[in-house]
C-alpha cells in the first residue's frame, strides 16, 4: 500500500482554494505547495495550476475562476482530501 502524506493533501487542497478564491497569489501558491515526488496527486495538481494559472471571469469582475482544466483539478481535489 501506498503512502500518503495528509498533511501534505491537506494543505495543497487548502492553498488551490485559497487561490481560486483570490486568498493568495499565484506566487505564493507557487512557493508553499507542497513538495512530495511520491504523491502522483500533488505533481498532478501543481503542474495543471502552474501550466495555466485561473484567472477570475470577466474581466475581474466576478470571483468566478476560469481554468479549462476545472473538472480534473476538481476530481484531484477529491482525491487529495480522502
Amino acid at each position: 500500500m501506498e503512502f500518503k502524506n495528509t498533511k501534505h493533501r491537506l494543505l495543497a487542497v487548502k492553498l488551490t482554494e485559497e487561490l481560486f478564491s483570490e486568498k493568495i497569489s499565484l506566487d505564493k501558491y507557487l512557493v508553499e505547495f507542497p513538495e512530495d515526488n511520491d504523491d502522483e496527486d500533488l505533481i498532478e495538481l501543481y503542474a495543471l495550476i502552474e501550466q495555466e494559472p485561473p484567472v477570475a471571469a470577466f474581466g475581474g469582475e466576478s470571483k468566478l475562476k476560469q481554468h479549462s482544466n476545472m473538472n480534473r483539478i476538481s476530481e484531484l481535489l477529491q482525491s487529495l482530501r480522502g
